[in-house]
């Protein structure tokens, strides 16, 4: 009869920790490319996609359209399972300039197969040469240059180690190229 009391305690548990999802390997960011394309379509244009984790889990922010020509867009947090809309945005363009040319689309620039590879990179560089035996990925953030130079687009990937301390920085190329590591 003991026993029967620590089931529903083990059961809440469970269900409070089913919303926990951390974006730090090829397999969850892949997840959360499906999520993407699941709340926004497959033809949505970003100007942002942030990921940040802590130790309850992943929040993910973005700047997301249908339509980039109606200078309109939303931004968007997930978290533990739920988007919440965060505000709308109104772009400003110089005359001439096209909104589709500072956007991107997950499908077209954005690729969630490279991004889990060099997260996991990232990792394992901080685990092999600075010896830290657990990390966690603080940070993914990408974001469409303000000058609409897609060559310049990079992956920015924040990873400190478990218990906290020092933050290593890499900026990946879209190719999956390591342009910059510091800390």
């Amino acid at each position: 009869m003991k026993n029967l009391i620590y089931i529903p305690l083990l059961l809440l548990l469970l269900s409070c920790n089913n919303g926990k999802q951390s974006y730090e390997d090829t397999t969850s960011l892949v997840e959360l490319k499906k999520e993407l394309i699941s709340k926004f379509g497959k033809n949505a244009y970003y100007t942002q996609i942030g990921i940040s984790n802590n130790d309850y889990g992943s929040t993910v922010g973005v700047s997301q359209t249908d339509e980039p020509s109606s200078l309109k867009m939303t931004e968007w947090d997930y978290s533990n399972g739920n988007w919440n809309q965060i505000s709308d945005v109104t772009l400003e363009l110089s005359s001439g300039a096209k909104a589709e040319d500072f956007m991107f689309q997950v499908n077209k620039i954005i690729d969630f197969d490279i991004m889990g590879k060099i997260v996991e990179e990232s990792k394992n560089k901080i685990i092999e040469e600075k010896g830290i035996n657990e990390v966690r990925v603080e940070n993914i953030i990408i974001k469409a240059p303000n000058n609409g130079d897609f060559s310049s687009m990079k992956y920015f990937i924040t990873i400190s180690p478990k218990d906290g301390g020092t933050d290593f920085n890499f900026w990946y190329k879209m190719d999956g190229t390591l342009a910059k590591f510091d800390y």
